[in-house]
């Protein structure tokens, strides 16, 4: 009986150690071997992880670069601003003071001054009508301005005459337009207590008045340095106590192959003999319209 349970518990005991091994065997295989999904996971996360990495990387090399270059950038853009700045420069009009170096007043003889004053009154007058009398002067603008030297009647009564300086601008494309007029007689400096003007009504051309042109000759002596040209007999002026002096719109000239032409109102009276003097001369300045 005894050697009976001791076969059986050798056997129990022996199949008890088949079972461990077993076990330990099994267990071992499972741990050897990894999911190919799991696998998979890991190999996408390492390469993700150095994707990234040299992304960043050729992202910071790329920066580095462009920061390592803008002063260049910088530069060429601010040649091409230069550039075009001379261009520009390049292609505008001179800007520059009144040229008054005419060789003649005449807007007879200065066709491009009569047309920019015809094209300013393409439908006629409003009230007031100009007459031009003389051209004195053109200035470059981008266009052109041109200063007449104009009789002004008011269209509704004709005795209401005043002589003035005409601005008209004229653009690029030919179109013009009054800028301002200023009244040339009688002058501020003329203005005191006790004074008279009377604006000439008739004809002002002093070579069709011949005692005005007389009284000029008289009264007006050129010299080596200055020649004095009328251009028109505006009015006259009296003050009490005083004789009448007639007064003369006036280019004076000087001289010299770039001289140019200064405007003055020359007031002419008579001495005691009765001959034409020069009572006083006032210069005339273009306004600023």
């Amino acid at each position: 009986m005894k050697k009976n349970l001791l076969k059986h518990t050798l056997v129990i005991a022996a199949l008890s150690a088949l079972s461990i091994t077993a076990c330990a065997n099994k267990t071992a295989k499972e741990s050897s071997t990894v999911s190919p999904t799991e696998t998979a996971k890991e190999s996408s996360s390492v390469n993700s992880g150095e994707a990234e990495k040299e992304s960043l990387n050729a992202d910071s090399e790329e920066t580095e670069k462009e920061n390592s270059n803008p002063k260049s950038t910088e530069s060429e853009s601010a040649k091409e601003g230069e550039k075009e700045q001379a261009e520009n420069k390049s292609n505008s009009p001179l800007v520059g003071a009144y040229n008054t170096n005419l060789v003649s007043f005449s807007l007879k003889d200065n066709p491009d001054a009569m047309n920019a004053f015809e094209a300013a009154f393409p439908n006629g007058y409003n009230y007031t009508h100009y007459e031009p009398i003389a051209l004195l002067g053109t200035q470059v603008v981008s266009g052109t301005n041109y200063l007449y030297l104009c009789k002004s009647t008011w269209t509704d009564y004709q005795e209401n005459v005043s002589f003035v300086l005409l601005q008209i601008y004229q653009d690029l494309s030919g179109k013009s337009e009054v800028m301002g007029s200023a009244i040339l007689f009688p002058t501020e400096e003329s203005r005191e207590e006790g004074e008279d003007y009377i604006d000439n009504t008739g004809s002002y051309l002093p070579e069709n008045i011949p005692a005005i042109q007389n009284a000029f000759n008289e009264a007006v002596k050129d010299n080596e340095n200055v020649s004095y040209i009328p251009l028109a007999y505006i009015g006259k002026h009296s003050q009490e106590g005083k004789p009448e002096e007639d007064v003369i719109f006036t280019a004076k000239k000087s001289k010299g192959k770039d001289a140019k032409a200064n405007y003055e109102l020359l007031y002419i009276g008579k001495d005691k003999d009765g001959k034409a003097k020069l009572v006083k001369s006032e210069d005339v300045e273009f306004p600023d319209f």
